[in-house]
């Protein structure tokens, strides 16, 4: 009776875990920002470097439709239990726009017409960014290509500099570190109305880029990520005193805020 009620519970277990996945990977056109190239980049060779006395595995990686948000995070165990549903739904408060996951481990499971759910592309820790890069370029979610036409297209969506723009102090709350974090926002845009933001992390712990983008209503999203593999994501709203205040967390769940000052 034990075994023939574990065996029920086990099915049930695979039947739900199977049907939630299945509804949560996206499809459709999908461009990928500069920024979730190169999120997804860290993602994929996250095991490059210990964390926490062992080697992490990458999990799950989501983004917004529009390419623009993204998120992953990792396991530093054979079995990872993390529930996408709570970042799928912050993902999609934060951009407006539907959200769903991009892969799972290294492989992807987004549907676009070239990567199907018959032939999924498989990514290795081993390739090097530009390899990455190339194989996205390939599968139709970055550098314009369209995944319905496989073809080559020009749009202003494209992730290049555009503007320049006054450049802005910017002063930043992380925590596990006990200090301010200084740097600067702004001196260019892109096409899309991003501007860039960079920074130095206290202690050596490496340099850190990103962008934030306003919009209607004074309200946006910010994005950064770092070479020492950290990177964070959230919220920002613009002031009426020029002046821009962000609140969001970093891939370990540590709260991050920021204020972008009127000048440097």
């Amino acid at each position: 009776m034990k075994k023939l009620l574990g065996i029920i519970a086990l099915y049930f277990f695979i039947y739900n875990t199977s049907s939630y996945a299945s509804g949560i990977n996206g499809s459709g056109e999908l461009q990928m920002s500069y920024q979730s190239v190169n999120n997804f980049i860290e993602y994929i060779k996250i095991n490059k470097k210990r964390i926490d006395g062992k080697i992490p595995k990458p999990d799950s990686f989501i983004i917004s439709q529009d390419g623009s948000w993204s998120w992953y995070w990792y396991c530093n165990y054979n079995e990872c239990w993390q529930n996408d549903k709570p970042k799928l739904e912050e993902c999609e408060r934060i951009t407006g726009v539907t959200c769903a996951r991009f892969a799972k481990r290294r492989t992807v499971y987004w549907d676009n017409g070239i990567n199907t759910k018959k032939k999924k592309a498989k990514f290795s820790s081993k390739m090097s960014d530009q390899e990455i890069k190339d194989e996205l370029k390939r599968l139709g979610f970055y550098g314009n290509k369209s995944s319905t036409t496989n073809t080559i297209k020009e749009k202003k969506t494209k992730i290049a500099k555009k503007n320049i723009i006054e450049k802005k102090s910017i002063a930043i709350s992380w925590g596990g570190y006990e200090d301010l974090i200084l740097g600067t926002a702004g001196a260019e845009e892109t096409d899309d109305g991003r501007t860039f933001m960079n920074l130095q992390l206290p202690n050596n712990d490496g340099n850190c880029e990103g962008t934030y983008l306003l919009q209607n209503g004074g309200l946006g999203s910010w994005q950064i990520s770092c070479t020492n593999k950290m990177g964070a994501a959230g919220t920002l709203k613009w002031k009426k005193n020029g002046t821009i205040t962000g609140h969001g967390v970093d891939y370990k769940n540590n709260k991050v805020k920021f204020t972008v000052s009127q000048k440097s």
